[in-house]
């Protein structure tokens, strides 16, 4: 419902970004997770009028996203989770639901009813951590962990950080606390992984200090029907495995790669690698079908198989680089494409590409792991091999 069709609530006065915050903290209220800033651009939108189609075009993060992925699965989703919120608050009946049409006038029968909770139930905002990172903005809520913007007040201008915040105090949240520093660690100050600036405990909570990076997710610039010239997509893709090569070389999976981890950076419009929690690190005298399983990383539509089933290989990164160059050659969502009766993907017939290009990327993205390029190694020399410079 836009704003125009409020006018004779007596609360008219707040505006779609207050909108915005409102219902972010009742969700936090309710569920102890914040609305994705996806879920957020949705809401924007809808509030002011807008169909899913000029979200997809206005809003910079949705940009990624088919129209038909915003509305069917993004939206429908937001509305149920919401719906859920309200009915537990006691704002609607049983009966009663949201709906892209009422979802202002929801928002106006909870603050009728006094329940706008405070401006910040997120305690940590604007907190000082360890007398030095002063908590701006919460940015991104999994399982496992909050990341939030943070200024470093200790140096000067205060530069942006992330700071991530593990949410409990379990044996499992020490081991990802442990893994991921350790990790990091390892891999050391490569120019395209971000920093690890600082670990520590504070208040029962683990946290790790990343540094920030000015730029934008791949998935803003791989939009629907609006295909790579093959020489861009080859560029992308040695972009992106020479810092799988590193990370390979240190015996890490890094088992995330999708383009909402890989960040276009402004200075000098390099890929960089983020996310580094759901790694994996291989003992290479157990690097075998056997070796200790664990499912989490990438998401759906670039997950390989033997990663779903729980044992993801160094070819299992290789694969999502795989998907990601299908995805920019064709113009197309990964979901879109069709497999052949050995679980290939059919995909040549929607792009231009040379034979030999087209050659690499179908053994980046085979159904049968063994068959792949074991590791960027071999996939970055494959490319380099097509002598076709990066442009």
């Amino acid at each position: 419902m836009c704003r125009a069709c409020t006018s004779n609530l007596s609360h008219e006065a707040m505006t779609v970004e207050e909108a915005i915050i409102f219902l972010d903290n009742l969700v936090y209220e309710q569920t102890e997770k914040h609305l994705s800033r996806l879920q957020q651009s949705i809401i924007r939108g809808v509030v002011g009028g807008l169909t899913y189609k000029e979200i997809q075009q206005n809003e910079p993060i949705a940009r990624g996203y088919t129209v038909g992925y915003l509305g069917r699965y993004v939206g429908y989703n937001l509305w149920k989770e919401l719906t859920k919120v309200l009915r537990q608050a006691e704002i609607l009946g049983q009966e009663e639901r949201v709906v892209g049409a009422n979802l202002w006038d929801c928002i106006m029968r909870a603050v009728q009813q006094g329940t706008q909770p405070a401006k910040s139930v997120d305690p940590i905002l604007q907190k000082l951590l360890r007398m030095r990172y002063r908590i701006r903005e919460h940015l991104v809520s999994t399982e496992y962990s909050d990341t939030y913007l943070a200024d470093d007040e200790n140096l000067p201008d205060r530069p942006l950080c992330l700071v991530k915040r593990l949410k409990s105090q379990s044996e499992r949240t020490s081991y990802l606390f442990d893994r991921e520093t350790r990790v990091l660690y390892r891999l050391g100050k490569h120019d395209r992984i971000p920093e690890l600036l600082a670990r520590f405990e504070e208040d029962g909570y683990f946290y790790l200090v990343y540094e920030f990076i000015e730029g934008q997710p791949l998935s803003q610039e791989l939009i629907e029907g609006k295909p790579w010239e093959e020489h861009q997509v080859i560029a992308l893709l040695q972009d992106i495995l020479e810092i799988l090569f590193f990370v390979h070389k240190q015996d890490v999976i890094h088992r995330d790669v999708h383009p909402q981890n890989l960040i276009r950076r402004t200075s000098d419009g390099k890929i960089v690698l983020i996310d580094f929690g759901a790694v994996k690190e291989i003992n290479t005298s157990q690097n075998s079908i056997g070796q200790t399983k664990s499912r989490g990383g990438t998401q759906q539509d670039y997950i390989p198989p033997e990663q779903a089933m729980g044992s993801p290989k160094f070819c299992s990164d290789i694969y999502a680089v795989g998907i990601i160059g299908i995805q920019a050659l064709t113009g197309m969502q990964p979901k879109q494409l069709r497999v052949d009766n050995l679980g290939n993907l059919i995909w040549q017939k929607n792009a231009t590409v040379t034979p030999q290009f087209a050659s690499v990327l179908d053994k980046m993205v085979l159904y049968a792991f063994p068959q792949r390029y074991p590791s960027a190694t071999e996939a970055l020399q494959a490319l380099q091999n097509l002598g076709v410079s990066s442009q």
